[in-house]
């Protein structure tokens, strides 16, 4: 069955070149949107992965300046101790020497 010549087909072989441009267009926008949505939720995991690694990093400055502050009065601490150590000996040597002379 021939169609030549008819207006309807006519018509339509000469539509089929601008429909098949819009439907190229309309992938295209398409694409472009899928892109576009992508590079959003990229941009927002980004932005939550910077915020989480500022909060992490904050996190661990604060837990440095609390180990150096314990550190130093680990230190201080440190060394009442040996000042004890050695006041407890003393009183040790003289009780043992008190003893020996049989003063106690």
């Amino acid at each position: 069955m021939a169609n030549f010549g008819a207006p309807a087909h006519t018509a339509a072989l000469g539509n089929a070149a601008g429909m098949m441009i819009i439907a190229a267009g309309a992938l295209g926008l398409a694409n472009a949107v899928g892109d576009g949505l992508r590079a959003a939720k990229e941009a927002r995991y980004q932005a939550r992965y910077n915020d989480a690694l500022d909060t992490a990093i904050s996190h661990a400055e604060q837990m440095e300046a609390l180990a150096r502050t314990a550190m130093e009065l680990l230190a201080e601490l440190e060394g009442d101790n040996k000042r004890l150590r050695a006041a407890c000996r003393q009183r040790q040597e003289v009780i043992d020497l008190l003893k020996a002379r049989g003063r106690v």
